[in-house]
Order: structure tokens, then C-alpha cells, then sequence
């Protein structure tokens, strides 16, 4: 196994020393076991206050799994020693290698953690070949302490949506930074209470005074909510949510006149219910020409889909009363349309024409709240489910954050501690 010296070199675990390596057999995949020592005349730390204390009061051998040699799983095995400490009474001594209550490594949990990130927990656990808790735990800690370490921004623009898990009306409330599209907070439900929650527990004193911004939509609970807790940010609705509800209206628009119309509009109506709801100008080819045939059938239909298109002008505008202005003459084109759902619409959006015109003193990023969104289903999907809120929040935060993005940044995360050397 080599002699001491080059196995303590090999290991580089600063203040600890190999005392014996045996292994549990001659297969090229058996376990190592590793027995250690303290080195130097510092003595042992108390774990609580970290104080240094040579009263001991009992030792007992305790393992930890460690980063592999080649082929060879490690354990590591030590006698952990309970200190009497004169401040904090009796208390196990400190590792300065692994947790307190830690099972591996440090270095070994933070190669589980990132790859935990790329990959489902159990696939990590095999490759490192421990147990599936052990694994959960690892990646929990790993994001904790890095979550931890990092600096409390204070963003101006937040986003505050809704997004479905599961079957059913089930819901989640999620936060996010629309400047730099990270999530902050997510609770269940999409109540009142939970919004109010959210922005009064995740966001600090310093941060609920930056925010000059909140993109959401026209769902009631959020407005309360925002008005109650951040009474000087203004809101802005999501651009996303006002053409869905465009979309809406001439939905039903194409459903009324389907069975409105009779044989004519069912023949070249059938089928194009998507076709109708895209965009004109990411229509080509023979899809518009299928559009065009639709139009040429029914007029009322050509004239919901040019209204519906002319919305997308709201957000050009710079100044709040040309936002006015715009809106007041689609709506005024309406009067002898004989579009009831389109008339619905210009009500609704008149209604909210506050949060639409904030967008021009505030241009917030509407699509960072969707890919946030897009971001947490993907989550999901790799972690086949998740169960516990904390770590989800977690996982949220390092998938929309981030933080390894080039070899450097790799080694940052798995960079081994400093070598130690007896020589």
C-alpha cells in the first residue's frame, strides 16, 4: 500500500495523518480503509465553541466515506473523541473534514451536490456508490452551505406567478429576480396569505425598499397582496397573461361562429383552432394560405384575429397616455363590430389599464417569468418528483442561478483542499 508518508501525502488532509490503509480484498473495486491520527500538539476543538480542550472523556472510532483512490471506494475511519469543555459541557470534538453529523466528506459531498444537479439522486448514488439518503442529505447539505454563502441582491423588478404541479388545481407561488431570472421564494397555494408570506418572509426590510416593480398577472390575491406589502412598487402585468386572455376572446369568437355559420365555416374551419391562435408572423407557407381561406369565409373572424393582432402594440408605447389613447381607439373600433367577446375584453383591459401602462416607466423582462417557470418543470422532471419544499427551493435556486459555468467555476466547487506533507 505504500508507506505512511506517501499515503498522508496522497490523502492531503490538512492536521491528519494515515496510520495504517488495509484493504477488503484483491479485487481492483475493493474498499480501502483508512485508519487516521491527528498530527501536531494543538489538541482536539471543542464541537460547539471550538475552543481547544485535552480533556477527553471517551473515544470511539466513527467512518466517513471519502472521494475514491482509482477504482477503490475510501472510508475513512478515525477514533472521534467527546471533550469536556468547561463552556459547553460534554461535546464531541470537531472534524475539520466532514460535518458535524456528516457522513462523508466534504470534499465527497460537494462532488454528490453538483452532480446531483445534472442527474437524479439515485443515479448519483450509485456512482458514488452510497446509499440513496446518504446521497440526499449530501446534496441538501452541499446546497445549504452554498445557498448560505451567497450575497442577498436587492433586486427592483420581481415576478410574482402561479404555476400548476400535479393533477388537479394544484398550485405553487413562485418568486423570482426578473433582472437576473433566479428564483427567491415558493410556497403552496396561490392564496392571499401565501403571497403576503412570500414577500414579507423571503424578501428582508432592505430588499422590500428596492423593489420599484412587480410583474404578475390580473390574479386578484396577488394584487392584494403586493398593495399590502410593497405599497410604494407598482405593478406591471405580465404581456404573457394579457394576449392569453386575447387568445381567450377569440377562441370563443371562432367557437361561436363554427356552429353559427353552418356547413360553409365547418368546412374550412375544422382543425384550425392552434393554426388560429399563432401569430401571423410566424405563420408561413401553406398555413397562411389556409388562414387566408378561413378569413375569405368568415369576415367576423378575420376581424376578432387583426384586433387580437393589434394588441401587441400596447407595449411599444412610451408615455402612459399613449398607451390610453391607443387602447380607448381599439376600443371605440368595436362599436359596430358585433363582437360580444371582443367587448368583454376591451372592458377587462380597460379595467387594468394601470398595471399595462406601468410597463412604460418600468420595462420589465416578461419572458424571464415564463422561463423560470420552464426552468422549475425541468427540475422536476429530472428529480423525478420532489417531495421536500426546502430542497426543491434549493435546486430552484442553483438551476436558475447558475453559478457553474466554465471549468473555473467547476473548480471553485470540486477544487480538493490543500496538500498536506509530513516530508
Amino acid at each position: 500500500m505504500g508507506s505512511r508518508r506517501d499515503c498522508t501525502w496522497i490523502l492531503g488532509l490538512s492536521g491528519f495523518g494515515v496510520v495504517r490503509v488495509e484493504g477488503d480484498g484483491e479485487e481492483a473495486d475493493s474498499r480501502l480503509r483508512i485508519w487516521l491520527q491527528r498530527r501536531g500538539r494543538k489538541g482536539s476543538r471543542c464541537g460547539g465553541c471550538g475552543r481547544p480542550s485535552r480533556r477527553v472523556r471517551s473515544v470511539r472510532d466513527r467512518t466517513w466515506e471519502d472521494l475514491p483512490w482509482a477504482s477503490h471506494p475510501v472510508t475513512l475511519v478515525y477514533g472521534q473523541r467527546r471533550l469536556i469543555c468547561w463552556r459547553c459541557g460534554i461535546r464531541t470534538e470537531r472534524i475539520e473534514f466532514a460535518d458535524p453529523k456528516g457522513r462523508v466528506t466534504r470534499r465527497l459531498r460537494q462532488q454528490i451536490g453538483v452532480d446531483c444537479q445534472s442527474m437524479p439522486v439515485s443515479h448519483a448514488a450509485v456512482r458514488h456508490r452510497v446509499s440513496w439518503s446518504k446521497a440526499r442529505r449530501a446534496e441538501l447539505a452541499f446546497l445549504a452551505d452554498w445557498d448560505s454563502r451567497r450575497g442577498r441582491r436587492r433586486p427592483r423588478h420581481i415576478g410574482l406567478d402561479e404555476i400548476q404541479r400535479g393533477k388537479g388545481q394544484q398550485f405553487w407561488t413562485v418568486l423570482s429576480d426578473v433582472v437576473r431570472g433566479e428564483v427567491m421564494g415558493l410556497r403552496r397555494d396561490r392564496t392571499e396569505e401565501t403571497a403576503k408570506s412570500l414577500l414579507a418572509t423571503d424578501l428582508d426590510a432592505h430588499q422590500r425598499a428596492a423593489i420599484q416593480a412587480v410583474c404578475t398577472d390580473m390574479h386578484r390575491p396577488y394584487l392584494n397582496a403586493v398593495t399590502e406589502v410593497l405599497p410604494k412598487a407598482e405593478v406591471v402585468f405580465d404581456k404573457f397573461h394579457v394576449l392569453q386572455h386575447a387568445s381567450a376572446a377569440l377562441d370563443e369568437v371562432r367557437r361561436q361562429e363554427f356552429f353559427r355559420a353552418g356547413a360553409v365555416m365547418r368546412e374550412h374551419g375544422r382543425g384550425k383552432r392552434w393554426l388560429l391562435l399563432r401569430r401571423w408572423k410566424t405563420v408561413r407557407g401553406s398555413k397562411r394560405r389556409e388562414l387566408e381561406e378561413l378569413f375569405a369565409a368568415n369576415h367576423r373572424l378575420f376581424k376578432a384575429y387583426v384586433l387580437r393582432e393589434q394588441l401587441d402594440r400596447l407595449w411599444t408605447y412610451k408615455t402612459r397616455p399613449g398607451v390610453l389613447d391607443f387602447l380607448l381607439g381599439w376600443i371605440k373600433a368595436l362599436r359596430w363590430q358585433r363582437l360580444p367577446e371582443m367587448d368583454r375584453l376591451g372592458d377587462f383591459l380597460f379595467r387594468h389599464v394601470e398595471g399595462i401602462a406601468a410597463y412604460c416607466d418600468h420595462p420589465v423582462r416578461f419572458g424571464v417569468v415564463e422561463s423560470v417557470n420552464t426552468t422549475i418543470k425541468a427540475v422536476l422532471r429530472r428529480a423525478r418528483g420532489m417531495q421536500n419544499e426546502n430542497i426543491l427551493l434549493l435546486k430552484l435556486k442553483w438551476a436558475t442561478a447558475r453559478p457553474i459555468r466554465s471549468s473555473r467555476d467547476l473548480a471553485r466547487f470540486l477544487g480538493l483542499q490543500p496538500m498536506y506533507s509530513n516530508r
